[in-house]
């Protein structure tokens, strides 16, 4: 006989009821979210934008810099950018305009069949990649590539899903979890690991590492940097 009443009817509810628990939780957590995203818009910025540089935080470092790369050169291909990354990378050396176009075919020249090189210039690179017809492609890196070590750039993988108990922040001062901040961009982190809780005074300190080893300014928000 089988009911509710039964071992397997009360463990099947318990399954449900838990599902729809988490289905409920969800709801909250999608509404709270509209309504930040609704008084943002009040407030004047566009919700739009907002989640998009919310997904660009979530993305690692080389992810997002394949990603910037990738999208540029399309706009290059259909005309909707100026130049091309090879061609700006080329600017940025001390190289006289009239010769730009001869470095950059003579850097092409140096990339193997169906391999790649990355150039560095001014504290950027740009990567280059000959396909099986030999034909050259050109990709900005917003930041330098790692130093190579044989192993090949890490492929994009999905984020980790939160725990249910959020881990213990390091215990370190304000320039140790700069450092943190530093060594957790060269190790691919995205920027929204940030390990320390909002409103510890350690979390700008943290961002601030990220920034400054990305090649930005540093200059966030509650850095203190003038």
């Amino acid at each position: 006989m089988t009911g509710r009443n039964t071992a397997a009817g009360k463990e099947l509810m318990s399954i449900v009821e838990r599902v729809e628990s988490v289905i409920a939780a969800k709801q909250t957590m999608t509404d709270d979210i509209a309504a930040i995203l609704a008084e943002a818009k009040h407030r004047g910025y566009v919700p739009k934008a907002i989640r998009h540089v919310i997904k660009v935080r979530a993305m690692k470092p080389h992810d997002r810099q394949e990603s910037e790369a990738i999208i540029a050169t399309y706009l290059h291909a259909l005309g909707d950018e100026a130049e091309s990354p090879l061609f700006r990378h080329v600017n940025q050396m001390a190289v006289d305009v009239t010769s730009r176009e001869e470095v950059a075919e003579a850097l092409k020249s140096l990339v193997p069949s169906n391999g790649s090189i990355i150039v560095e210039a001014g504290g950027k690179g740009v990567k280059l990649t000959r396909d099986k017809d030999g034909h050259v492609e050109t990709h900005d890196l917003s930041t330098p590539w790692p130093a190579a070590t044989g192993g090949q750039a890490p492929a994009p993988g999905r984020p980790s899903r939160p725990t249910a108990k959020p881990a213990e922040a390091p215990d370190v001062d304000g320039d140790g979890a700069e450092a943190l901040g530093r060594e957790a961009f060269r190790a691919n982190e995205p920027v929204i690991r940030n390990p320390f809780p909002f409103g510890d005074d350690r979390r700008p300190r943290w961002d601030l590492g990220w920034r400054l080893e990305s090649g930005s300014d540093g200059m966030g928000p509650g850095t203190g940097q003038a």
